[in-house]
């Protein structure tokens, strides 16, 4: 599992270029799911966590890490201020399809790299894609 040091050390430089939506009610909240959009393995819920979590949103997994996904399936929940969430999600979701893409067998691990190493190790042979899981943000009405 992964720790929080590791993925801070890893995403730092990505949650200083967040920057909460500007045309967004700073007092609206709202609960969001994060869908798959196309299939694989799942990988990066903790880290999509610590990066929402650093603009004070919530995250609830939904899925397991290493939990084969398909299309549609929602993988976690994410609630809090509407302005926080636009502003992290590009962030988060680049991060969650990165290590799901590794995870899926779809991108080999960067050498060194410990979220990657923690990605390849989800992999499963009876799971393998030519693209990794994309994922999408599904809002409550």
């Amino acid at each position: 599992m992964l720790d929080r040091p590791t993925i801070l050390e890893a995403v730092l430089p990505s949650i200083m270029t967040i920057v909460p939506d500007p045309d967004e009610d700073p007092e609206a909240v709202g609960l969001v799911r994060i869908v798959a959009t196309s299939g694989g393995v799942i990988a990066g819920v903790p880290v999509a966590k610590e990066i929402f979590g650093r603009l004070g949103v919530r995250t609830r997994a939904l899925v397991d890490e290493g939990a084969p996904i398909a299309p549609g399936d929602p993988v976690a929940e994410v609630g809090g201020a509407l302005a926080a969430i636009h502003g992290a999600a590009p962030v988060a979701l680049t991060w969650l399809q990165r290590l799901s893409a590794v995870a899926t067998g779809a991108v080999p691990p960067a050498e060194g790299d410990l979220l990657d190493d923690h990605a390849a190790r989800l992999s499963r042979p009876d799971v393998v894609a030519d693209a990794g899981p994309t994922f999408r943000l599904e809002f409550e009405d």
